[in-house]
C-alpha cells in the first residue's frame, strides 16, 4: 500500500456531513493527493484496513456504503429475489441453524416435527426438529474502478459514474456467482448444488430446443410450495425456443398456451411460464447446455453478506492522469437445501431448483 492509499470504512448512518457521495470522495483525494485535510473527514486508526490495522484511513458515512450496496441489489436480477442477510462485519466466517429437512412425509417435515388432530392417537408421541448448522465463508467481490481527474471537478458526474460502475459490474458477478459459482472462492451457485435436479429431454430431442413436455417435467419437479415463488431463469437465446412452445408438431393447443409473451396478460412486464415470470439472463450457459433453463424459487438460496470497504490510490494510474477506487465486500451464498426432497405422497424427488439436461 502506497503512502496515497487510502482506506475506509462505514462510520454511522449519518452522512457525515457530505452533500453527497461524489462530495465526499472529491475531499478524500484531496486529503490524499493534495494534503488537504477536510475537518468533516473522520480518520480512523485502525480497523479501516483488512490486512495492516495499524494503517490509518478515513471512515465512510454509512448511508453512502450502504447505497453503493443497495444500487448492486437494485441492478441485479437474482441477488434481490434470493434470503439475504448482511452482517454487521467484514464476513470473514458465519455460522447459522438450518432446517435439516429432505422429506415433506408425516415425521420428516423441519427435520423431525410431528403435529397430530387429538382423535389420531391416544398419546402424542415426542417431536423434535432436526437443525444442522449452515456455514458461509466471506468471499471477497472486489472491483476496480478508475476515475479521471476531469470528473472530480464535478461531483454529481463523478457520483453518477462511480455508482453505476460498481452497481452494474458487481451485481452482474453477484448473479453469476448465485447461479453457477463452484463454491471455491466464490459462492455455490444454483447449478453446481447438490440438490438440483436435472430434467433429462426427450429421447431424440433435436439439440438446442425445449419442448412442451420439458417444460411440465421440470414443473413437476418443483415442490408445490416453491411454485407460488419460482421463475425461470432462461439464456437469452431461449426466449425463441419458449415463444415457440405449441408450434412444433405433435404439441398441444395447451401447451401453446403456457407462455404468455410480455405485455399481453394485461401488462405483464415479463413474459410468463405456466404463470411464473421468464428471466432471460446474460449468464446462463449456452442454449442445448444443462443450465441454459432453470426453474428456481431463489428464497430457497441463502446469501450472506458482510460489511462493505473502499480503498482509494491515486498512483496506479500516475501516468494516465487517473485515480482508482476499489471497493470490496465479503459475500457467500447457497442453496438453503442439502439434497432434493422427497414429496408428502409419491417416490420422485423434487427440488426448489431444476434444470434441463444437455440435447
Amino acid at each position: 500500500m502506497t503512502h496515497h492509499e487510502r482506506r475506509f470504512s462505514s462510520a454511522s448512518l449519518s452522512d457525515g456531513g457530505f452533500r453527497s457521495l461524489g462530495e465526499f470522495l472529491i475531499a478524500v483525494r484531496r486529503a490524499a493527493v493534495d494534503q488537504l485535510q477536510d475537518r468533516r473527514l473522520l480518520v480512523t486508526r485502525s480497523g479501516a484496513n483488512e490486512v495492516d490495522p495499524t494503517a490509518g484511513g478515513f471512515a465512510v458515512p454509512e448511508v453512502y456504503s450502504a447505497r453503493v450496496i443497495r444500487s448492486i441489489y437494485e441492478s441485479a436480477m437474482l441477488a434481490p429475489l434470493c434470503d439475504v442477510t448482511e452482517t454487521g462485519s467484514p464476513l470473514a466466517s458465519f455460522k447459522e441453524p438450518a432446517i435439516d429437512e429432505t422429506s415433506r412425509q408425516d415425521g420428516a417435515r423441519w427435520g423431525g416435527m410431528v403435529s397430530y388432530w387429538e382423535a389420531e392417537a391416544e398419546q402424542i408421541g415426542a417431536s423434535k426438529p432436526r437443525f444442522r448448522l449452515n456455514e458461509f465463508t466471506g468471499h471477497k467481490l472486489t472491483q476496480l474502478c478508475y476515475v479521471t481527474n476531469e470528473l472530480f471537478r464535478d461531483s454529481a458526474l463523478l457520483e453518477s459514474h462511480f455508482e453505476r460502475a460498481m452497481a452494474e459490474e458487481g451485481s452482474f458477478k453477484l448473479d453469476a456467482a448465485i447461479l453457477k459459482g463452484t463454491g471455491a472462492g466464490v459462492p455455490l451457485g444454483i447449478l453446481n448444488s447438490p440438490c438440483l435436479i436435472t430434467v433429462n429431454p426427450a429421447a431424440g430431442q433435436a439439440p438446442g430446443t425445449i419442448t412442451g413436455a420439458n417444460v411440465e417435467e421440470m414443473w413437476k419437479r418443483t415442490p408445490i410450495p416453491c411454485r407460488r415463488r419460482a421463475v425461470w431463469l432462461v439464456n437469452e437465446d431461449a426466449e425463441e425456443q419458449l415463444s415457440g412452445i405449441g408450434a412444433a408438431v405433435g404439441e398441444t393447443s395447451a401447451m401453446a398456451a403456457t407462455y404468455i409473451p410480455q405485455g399481453a396478460a394485461g401488462g405483464n412486464p415479463y413474459p410468463l411460464l405456466k404463470g411464473r415470470p421468464v428471466f432471460a439472463i446474460e449468464q446462463a450457459p449456452q442454449l442445448g447446455t444443462p443450465g441454459d433453463v432453470v426453474l428456481a424459487d431463489l428464497q430457497s438460496y441463502r446469501v450472506i453478506q458482510g460489511a462493505p470497504r473502499f480503498a482509494m490510490s491515486a498512483d496506479v494510474a500516475f501516468l494516465t492522469d487517473e485515480m482508482a477506487f476499489r471497493f470490496t465486500f465479503r459475500v457467500d451464498g447457497k442453496p438453503s437445501y442439502l439434497t432434493p426432497i422427497t414429496p408428502y405422497n409419491g417416490s420422485q424427488t423434487r427440488s426448489p431448483f431444476v434444470t434441463l439436461g444437455a440435447r
